[in-house]
């Protein structure tokens, strides 16, 4: 689909002209994903606009904190479709997946973005989609409540690592500010999502620890999380959000991999790096991302996905 590239104010004076909005995320979403959606709802019906955002699966516990300030609204159909954080429309959950090809909007950060809507809100420099929809919130004339600055906080703060990315900007922290003078208590915010795990989590780290493998003179780490770890640990999606920065955090390690085994049987990837271009590496598997975090979902036996990745980060790396 040929997409029409716009602008925050463009983005802005469209969605104040729609109504019965349904914002979509990707599935498993993280918190740029639910920080984004909640955030540019309440800003919405601030303006008497009707909306609902629609995710899937179980969230962790910490994100009642933004979505106890959120009320969906409740309507037939949708008359406009915005997606938000999602750079392609295979990543949509099966329960929205219905709407693949009737997106209107969508705003995102992903350099490997692909057309899919109508009108595309591309900031592949931002560190984050909540720091678009910040803007996109500011040019619709809309009060920026503590319950939107507590949603643009989480997004900003999950996909910056408490600002220890190099994706950090100083227009990141300026943000930052801004939103603590609108009430965002960082500190609650900052402990429940950097220094809290569940029991659970732990379980599944000490497993996931426990089958670690390195190849590639330590260059490369592999992580594999199977479908039966999860059941023995009672892990839900949410507690094993961040989980791919685990290989990537070991002194000497270059590419950081996660294998993530799906209900459908395939293989989810997430590749973190200390120098390459994680998702040029990851489109070769049909994915993308960012510079330094990027992932895939494959098919095949853990041994094939993992001999095809090492190659990959190899070839990259000057290992022959």
């Amino acid at each position: 689909m040929e997409t029409r590239r716009i602008t925050p104010e463009d983005a802005a004076g469209t969605l104040l002209g729609a109504d019965n909005i349904l914002i979509l995320t990707h599935k498993n979403p993280d918190g740029d994903a639910i920080g984004s959606g909640i955030a540019i709802a309440q800003a919405l019906q601030q303006k008497g606009k009707h909306c609902r955002v629609a995710w899937s699966g179980e969230l962790a516990s910490f994100y009642t904190l933004i979505t106890r300030d959120y009320r969906p609204d409740a309507f037939a159909a949708p008359e406009f479709v915005l997606a938000v954080d999602l750079a392609s429309n295979r990543l949509l959950p099966n329960e929205t997946a219905k709407y693949a090809d009737c997106i209107d909007m969508v705003i995102d950060h992903h350099a490997t973005s692909v057309e899919f809507a109508k009108e595309t809100l591309l900031e592949a420099d931002a560190s984050c989609c909540a720091e678009i929809i910040h803007k996109v919130i500011t040019a619709m004339g809309c009060e920026v409540t503590t319950g939107i600055a507590n949603c643009i906080y989480v997004g900003l703060a999950t996909d910056t690592g408490c600002f220890r990315y190099s994706n950090t900007t100083a227009e990141n922290h300026i943000l930052a500010a801004e939103l603590v003078s609108r009430g965002v208590n960082i500190a609650l915010f900052n402990e429940l999502i950097f220094g809290q795990k569940s029991r659970a989590r732990i379980e599944i780290e000490r497993r996931a620890l426990a089958g670690m493998e390195f190849t590639s003179n330590g260059k490369i780490c592999i992580i594999t999380i199977t479908r039966s770890m999860l059941e023995e640990t009672n892990c839900i999606e949410s507690d094993i959000e961040g989980i791919a920065t685990i290989p990537k955090a070991i002194e000497g390690v270059e590419a950081g991999v996660t294998l993530r085994e799906q209900e459908n049987g395939n293989w989810k990837i997430s590749l973190r790096t200390a120098t390459l271009d994680a998702s040029e590496i990851c489109s070769v598997f049909g994915g993308g991302g960012h510079l330094r975090a990027a992932g895939c979902e494959c098919s095949g036996t853990p041994f094939e996905i993992k001999v095809a990745m090492v190659a990959a980060i190899n070839r990259r790396l000057g290992i022959t």
